[in-house]
């Protein structure tokens, strides 16, 4: 497991992050490092969004393809879970929708 400031990436978060370009790796680190210390449920909505989950997960909006996962648990180091295209994301719930 990564630490990235109070962020801990998961180790399938931390693959993805290792294939994408060295701007997109930036661009990740920035977003992350914007929302450090600052409570999950204050996050600007129009960047991260709560998932209908039993964990406290949120999708946030790294730039207009790159979303990232993160999972806030009270009074744990935020983790992000997984590094998602927005492209995937919309594929998946596209099948959904359609029962494939």
């Amino acid at each position: 497991m990564m630490e990235v400031g109070s962020y801990k990436f998961h180790r399938r978060a931390l693959a993805a992050f290792n294939q994408l370009a060295g701007d997109e790796q930036a661009q990740v680190l920035g977003t992350l490092a914007a929302l450090a210390g600052t409570p999950a449920a204050r996050w600007p909505a129009a960047q991260a969004k709560r998932l209908r989950a039993e964990q406290p997960l949120y999708l946030v909006r790294v730039n207009d393809s790159l979303r990232v996962i993160v999972r806030e648990a009270d009074g744990q180091e935020p983790e992000v879970m997984d590094v998602v295209r927005h492209e995937t994301l919309e594929s998946f719930l596209k099948a959904a929708r359609n029962g494939d």
